[in-house]
């Protein structure tokens, strides 16, 4: 049998190289393995993520913490460990470069975007179901190389295009012949629906950017994902002050439980370091790929977190 990195040299999707719309080529020199790893990560991490993200809310229809403090603790915690990673890595020079205003700035406007995809998405599932929210997710693969053509040049042959309709497709196809199996009816709501959808409007878009932004600069990737960070969690903060603030009762936290820290470190801890790397190490193309890929695995995860079963 052949391993992740066997198939990853294969497959005929583009990667950035040297030369190519001014990038330093940092993916040319990052090993196949790594890659390969960077791509498991990230696939293992996004079965997961959404029935973490229901499994958290418990015996309830709608959550019982506010959507708002786990994402800024969440985004608190990973600047943390940004900091962390960049000290042990490179010492009080690079920990100091965590805290230069010009580099914070540089991911500032990218770091806010992301956060309103984090908001979207955790609001989208207290109304639809993860299998649901799944589905509409499928059009990523195709928005995303849409988005990189337009913003940055890079454009996919005919059998690139044939592979990722075929996999936005088949992915679509298994979820949907699954559910009406016997995985249960689909939760929709409108609401819920236009939810997710900005947030795969918004994910594809942002993708791009920091895609860019993370090939062009020449600091280490501790580094760069801390500044990320800082932007997303204040935008965070701001999101929770006034939703639960002065829009709501100032519980800015509500209720948590050990299933809400749980989410905070499995779900968006994890999925943001795995997600940031793999967009330095390849580009937002395989990153879509591996979350295509990890549809498969979802229903693994609804067995394992809520008690689901196959037909």
């Amino acid at each position: 049998s052949q391993t992740p990195s066997h198939w990853l040299q294969k497959l005929p999707l583009r990667r950035f190289r040297p030369g190519r719309r001014g990038f330093p080529g940092f993916s040319a020199m990052v090993s196949v393995n790594t890659q390969a790893a960077a791509f498991l990560a990230v696939t293992l991490q996004r079965a997961c993520h959404n029935s973490f993200i229901e499994w958290a809310k418990g015996d309830s229809a709608t959550a019982k913490y506010t959507v708002s403090s786990v994402i800024f603790v969440a985004q608190t915690v990973c600047v943390l460990v940004g900091w962390s990673l960049a000290y042990s890595g490179g010492g009080t020079a690079d920990f100091k470069k965590c805290l230069d205003p010009t580099i914070v700035k540089k991911f500032a406007a990218i770091g806010m975007i992301y956060a309103m995809g984090d908001i979207f998405e955790m609001e989208s599932v207290n109304y639809i179901d993860s299998s649901t929210y799944t589905v509409l997710s499928q059009s990523k693969l195709i928005m995303t190389a849409l988005l990189m053509w337009v913003l940055d040049g890079t454009r996919q042959n005919l059998m690139q295009w044939f592979i990722l309709f075929t996999t936005s497709s088949g992915m679509l196809e298994y979820v949907l012949v699954g559910k009406a199996k016997g995985g249960g009816g689909m939760t929709i709501s409108p609401f819920g629906v236009g939810l997710a959808l900005v947030k795969v409007v918004i994910s594809c878009y942002v993708a791009v950017l920091n895609q860019k932004a993370l090939k062009k600069d020449t600091n280490p990737f501790p580094v760069q994902f801390s500044a990320l960070k800082v932007s997303w969690a204040l935008t965070s903060l701001v999101y929770m002050i006034v939703k639960d603030g002065f829009m709501g009762n100032w519980d800015l936290f509500g209720e948590w439980s050990s299933r809400t820290v749980v989410l905070v470190f499995a779900g968006f801890i994890l999925k943001t370091l795995f997600n940031q790397y793999l967009l330095k190490v390849l580009d937002a193309i395989w990153k879509n790929i591996s979350e295509a890929v990890g549809v498969i695995l979802v229903y693994f995860a609804k067995v394992v977190f809520l008690g689901g079963s196959f037909d």
